[in-house]
């Protein structure tokens, strides 16, 4: 198979534009799938990505093989250089285990004396301590081990402790080397596909039948430089989804002038692809998710900068690369991708509400299985054509496409009846607020609805003392009584300090009052013109039940990612026992999102729809307990 794809590639007669266009239909590797992958893949990949610079021939004629291998000759020393410059501590020592690039050779080491040992020591705190930048390579070097690690955990290759050495020697080159965006998380899986496609096709030397240029492409010597090429070449692109900092640049606005807020490269991508390019092929999707309240950023982040691992398995991803890679390196048709991605399950998006939408954009769907087409070339075909034409009759004609060869039905079904909302008391929500409402009534608007009025009116019919009360205001307020009594309470309480003073009296100071006294309102919040500002009492108290609450919400996300993080095993039992407290951490999600958007007001919240129902009734049970052995105890 191995030879096949390389008579195929550079013996075959075919110019560069047919190869691209076998890969971009999913022709070039259809007959060398192999059981752990498809022969020849990286050797394309170089083709596609690796620059060759002005001794290629043009794209109407067969690739030379001489001119990739002069330029992988020159990244492979490149590769050498940098890595052995960077690893390199100021002491001019290397780690235990770490081999020059190419060989099994440990690096030697050089002498770096230093010239000034009161800074150049390892315990120096000097600023230029050259020491504190290789300690901070170390501690970068740990957070990319944790991640690769961590990558493909099914695949039985990446745990490899070779493999896991070389992907972190290749990261921690790649983030020193581009020090503005550094190392971001995601890097590790995209990297593991090339180096998995790499080693695939690499050959052990010795090898005697083997053309000498052959065997100097694909040698295993070189893996690491090889897929590290590939990486820098698919990073110049893909790098904008991995920045999260502004570049700091001299600014040349006048003084005064406020400046634009800085957005991410890769929300400015993920807000373009839902709200611009599938608003304009498939409106009433694109209406959907912004109905719902889905942010395009919750999954286009990983779509895009992983380049689709998680949403297809590695060997439909790699074959989603095989086009991608051919027909665009600069990766603009990615975003058109994820469009094409959406369409194929818009039956299951438009009639879902926020968290059925959540789990299918966040667990992608498997894709039928076609006879005829691989449904990730289908993808890519769909792409390119809404790239070419973005209009609503091309979103349909991908739509029926998709019944036809996928067997994906066209209508939209029915959405599901909304789910019954769990209460332990049915109606105490609605008794709750009616009894809010009762203690809050507010008197009718009249002569006895005024400033320093006795007691509330809660009905039409007045007694005899409230009739008395209010002939005695009135004929106050039309003789002027009223109002002359105010003054004098008025200038005695300005007197009482000066008056105190004279007697020799001591006036408690305000934090004794306070603490003396409540804090009450001298006027129901009803009562108060728009313009008087708010007391402190009701300030401490609005954040007082602020804090409450986000404490509560906080414990319910706790619970959520909690759950949403649970393995549901091999078992089948225990995989729909998680499976369903996952729909209810969904649910339980959406909640949250209602009560911060402010849908549900913070006395409407009912606590037990903040937690799952095994969950809510497990701590209640602990408080009700607690609280029974604090009594015993006191």
């Amino acid at each position: 198979l191995f030879r096949e794809a390389y008579s195929r590639l550079y013996h075959s007669g075919h110019s560069l534009v047919k190869l691209k266009d076998a890969a971009l239909g999913g022709r070039l590797f259809e007959d060398l799938q192999g059981p752990k992958g498809i022969a020849g893949r990286s050797m394309a990949w170089k083709i596609f990505l690796i620059p060759s610079g002005p001794l290629a021939p043009p794209e109407g004629l067969p690739p030379q093989l001489h001119v990739y291998v002069e330029s992988l000759r020159a990244s492979r020393a490149q590769f050498t250089t940098q890595l052995l410059e960077k690893m390199r501590a100021p002491d001019g020592s290397y780690e235990e285990g770490f081999t020059v690039p190419g060989t099994d050779v440990p690096p030697s080491r050089a002498d770096n004396r230093a010239n000034n040992l009161e800074r150049d020591n390892p315990l120096s705190l000097h600023d230029e301590n050259p020491w504190n930048t290789w300690f901070s390579s170390v501690d970068l070097r740990k957070t990319i081990s944790q991640d690769v690690e961590r990558t493909f955990p099914d695949i039985a290759y990446f745990r490899s402790s070779t493999v896991q050495e070389q992907l972190t020697n290749i990261l921690f080159l790649h983030s020193v080397m581009h020090p503005r965006v550094g190392y971001r998380q995601g890097m590790h899986e995209l990297l593991a596909s090339l180096y998995y496609a790499v080693d695939f096709d690499s050959l052990q030397d010795p090898i005697s039948d083997i053309d000498e240029e052959l065997r100097e492409l694909c040698t295993r010597r070189w893996v690491a430089a090889d897929a590290w090429a590939l990486f820098d070449s698919i990073m110049r692109s893909a790098g904008k989804w991995y920045e999260w900092r502004e570049e700091q640049q001299p600014s040349s606005e006048p003084l005064g002038k406020l400046s634009e807020p800085y957005v991410a490269p890769i929300l400015q991508a993920c807000n373009r692809v839902q709200r611009d390019l599938l608003k304009r092929v498939d409106p009433e999707l694109a209406t959907s998710l912004e109905r719902a309240g889905i942010e395009p950023q919750i999954y286009g982040i990983r779509w895009l900068r992983l380049l689709f691992t998680r949403e297809f398995s590695m060997q439909d991803s790699m074959f989603i690369w095989d086009g991608l890679f051919a027909v665009d390196p600069s990766l603009d048709l990615a975003p058109w991708i994820c469009v094409a991605m959406l369409i194929r399950i818009r039956n299951r998006l438009i009639p879902s509400d926020y968290s059925a939408q959540l789990t299918y954009l966040l667990r992608y769907p498997t894709p039928p299985v076609s006879t005829s087409i691989h449904h990730a070339t289908l993808l890519l075909h769909h792409a390119l054509t809404l790239q070419m034409s973005p209009t609503p009759s091309t979103g349909a004609t991908i739509t029926i496409e998709n019944r036809n060869i996928l067997n994906i039905p066209v209508e939209v079904p029915d959405p599901p009846p909304p789910p019954v909302r769990r209460s332990s008391r049915p109606g105490e929500a609605q008794r709750r607020r009616q009894t809010m409402y009762d203690d809050a009534s507010v008197p009718e608007a009249g002569p006895s609805h005024r400033p320093g009025s006795f007691g509330r009116v809660t009905g039409n019919q007045l007694g005899l003392p409230e009739m008395i009360a209010r002939n005695l205001l009135d004929r106050g307020e039309a003789l002027g009584i009223n109002k002359t009594i105010y003054n004098a309470v008025t200038e005695i309480r300005r007197s009482l300090p000066d008056l105190a003073a004279n007697l020799g009296v001591r006036t408690p100071p305000a934090s004794s009052l306070g603490a003396a006294y409540p804090l009450i309102d001298e006027r129901p919040v009803e009562e108060r013109p728009p313009w008087e500002p708010r007391t402190r009492f009701e300030i401490e108290r609005d954040m007082s039940r602020m804090q409450a609450t986000h404490r509560k919400l906080g414990e319910s996300v706790g619970w959520v990612v909690d759950t949403l993080l649970l393995d549901e095993g091999t078992d089948t039992a225990r995989a729909q026992r998680v499976q369903s407290q996952k729909r209810e951490a969904l649910e339980v999600l959406s909640y949250v999102r209602d009560i911060l958007l402010g849908s549900v007001l913070d006395e409407d919240i009912e606590e037990e729809r903040l937690l799952g129902e095994d969950e809510f009734r497990a701590r209640k049970e602990r408080r009700e307990k607690e609280a029974r052995e604090r009594i015993e105890r006191e």
